[in-house]
């Protein structure tokens, strides 16, 4: 692909070859439940724990389901061929099982997990298919605490955008010698896992250290609330002055889903102070709703454009980016003694799920007040926290390497081995959890603890999404994207007010 007009051209022509018509029902089931799978289902998808895929044809399960004998080809985790021939598959190799049954019927797809909570799960799903969990993998600071303390690499969703993402555990706890991470696969994806590390430095006194979008790691003290916040509705000061989970955030356009607001926040300042702006964010569901729905319109051949997407030149990825980038970050002004606003930079974070902290550098400042004005899309941003530091220098933290991971609870010394080499990736699949443990170091008492994970993911195509499965349409979310947006406006409204409860509700867990 070479232009925009070439990659609708594919769209158009790989996503017409899959058939208005015809219906996909799909069963993934556990290796226990191999005897329920659906005998006329022609192929049969293994995805194995190592993540690998197995595609066979002519294939039979074994008595008592000890394991799967068929013949078809072997994919890596790229989904790249590996060998075809006849394979036996052992049951506890294996994740998940898979069967596609293709029909002329109008029926809606179903989607069977038989997993506890699962039947709930696709209930919440079929009510708003664009409110389905979906996430990069998850971090958790105990087993059993809800609130998830990071996200790893939320952008990376193909090999290609394989991404380092560095995330502020900004609650970490730290209890004697040791520290662990709870990491879980809580959707329907493949997770490609190559590093989970700490970073780690000694926090000022007083004070703490922040990133800074660059990847800077500066020490700050003099963290002070603002005095006066406030947007086109009004006072907004009450949600920004405390980390403490009560969010800013305003509904989407109902028109165009890349309208812009602007909030205007003022802090104490002295002439001369180094300063720095703090941003506790994530994004909303905004996002999340346009990457379901490109690909919904994009269906079956899904697969197959974000592959072909990866091999396009720099303009046909851009483009591909552009809805995205119309979204945009959280770009921040500074008002200078005239009255002027000046850009500062923008801060970013991808993904719904964990807030992060990031801080932007500001010039020094030139009198007792400190004004700065945020530019957002409306309804695209969550913050929870805004601040004003005082910026001390520069802090190299140190890099902690795993030392011990269980999978499920049972140590796994492979997975360790994975996440210590840097030529390997740990694979995970829906429902997988490991606990990531770390040795911290004896001369730091006090530490402040970044996460640093890299990899990027698989979505899964979830079945209540091929009902609107569209070439045209898919074609024109790439090349019009203001018009997409203006078009998608109504759809989002609608769905908005139940998106962060859907979304929560349908994660997907072993129990």
């Amino acid at each position: 692909m070479r232009s925009p007009a070439r990659l609708a051209v594919f769209l158009l022509l790989t996503l017409s070859a899959a058939g208005c018509a015809r219906v996909q029902h799909r069963a993934l089931v556990r290796p226990a439940y191999a005897a329920t799978l659906e005998p006329e289902s022609r192929f049969l998808k293994a995805h194995m724990r190592d993540g690998r895929l197995y595609v066979l044809h002519e294939w039979s399960v074994e008595p008592g389901g000890a394991g799967i004998q068929g013949t078809g080809d072997l994919l890596d985790a790229n989904r790249r061929l590996l060998e075809t021939r006849t394979f036996r598959l052992a049951a506890d190799s294996i994740a998940l099982l898979e069967t596609n049954v293709v029909t002329t019927s109008a029926a809606v797809p179903v989607m069977v997990v038989l997993s506890a909570g699962s039947a709930f799960i696709s209930l919440l799903c079929i009510s708003d298919p664009k409110a389905c969990f979906g996430s990069c993998p998850t971090f958790y600071a105990s087993a059993d605490d809800p609130r998830p303390a990071a996200e790893g690499f939320s952008s990376s969703i193909a090999p290609a955008l394989e991404a380092t993402d560095i995330d502020a555990l900004w609650g970490a706890r730290v209890a004697g010698a040791g520290y662990a991470l709870w990491m879980r696969n809580e959707a329907l994806e493949t997770h490609v896992v190559r590093s989970v590390d700490l970073l780690v430095a000694p926090r000022p006194p007083g004070g703490r250290v922040l990133a800074t979008p660059s990847g800077e790691f500066r020490a700050v003290w003099g963290i002070r609330a603002p005095e006066r916040a406030w947007d086109d509705e009004g006072d907004c000061l009450p949600a920004l002055l405390a980390f403490d989970g009560s969010e800013r955030w305003s509904p989407a356009d109902s028109t165009r889903l890349d309208a812009r607001e602007t909030i205007e926040i003022e802090f104490a300042a002295a002439p001369g102070e180094s300063l720095g702006l703090v941003i506790a964010a994530r994004q909303s569901l905004l996002t999340t709703f346009l990457f379901y729905q490109a690909l919904a319109y994009l269906g079956r051949s899904a697969g197959a454009c974000l592959a072909a997407l990866q091999q396009g030149d720099a303009s046909t990825l851009t483009r591909a980016r552009e809805i995205g980038n119309r979204i945009g970050g959280i770009d921040v002004q500074r008002q200078d003694p005239n009255g002027a606003w000046l850009p500062v930079g923008s801060v970013s974070e991808s993904g719904p799920i964990a807030t992060d902290v990031r801080m932007l550098m500001l010039p020094p400042a030139r009198a007792a007040r400190e004004r700065v004005r945020l530019e957002l899309t409306r309804g695209a941003w969550r913050i929870d926290w805004i601040a004003l530091a005082v910026v001390g220098p520069r802090v190299v933290p140190e890099r902690l390497r795993p030392v011990a991971v269980t999978h499920d609870g049972v140590p796994d010394p492979a997975a360790l081995g994975a996440l210590l080499d840097s030529a390997r990736t740990l694979i995970t699949l829906p429902g997988d959890v490991y606990e990531i443990s770390f040795a911290l170091p004896s001369d730091v008492p006090d530490p402040e603890i970044f996460l640093e994970s890299r990899g990027y993911y698989l979505e899964w195509m979830r079945p209540e999404w091929l009902a609107e499965e569209n070439p045209v349409r898919a074609a024109v979310f790439f090349l019009d994207p203001t018009g997409t947006l203006r078009e998608l406006a109504g759809e989002y409204k609608r769905s908005e007010p139940e998106m962060e409860r859907l979304f929560w509700g349908s994660r997907y867990a072993r129990r």
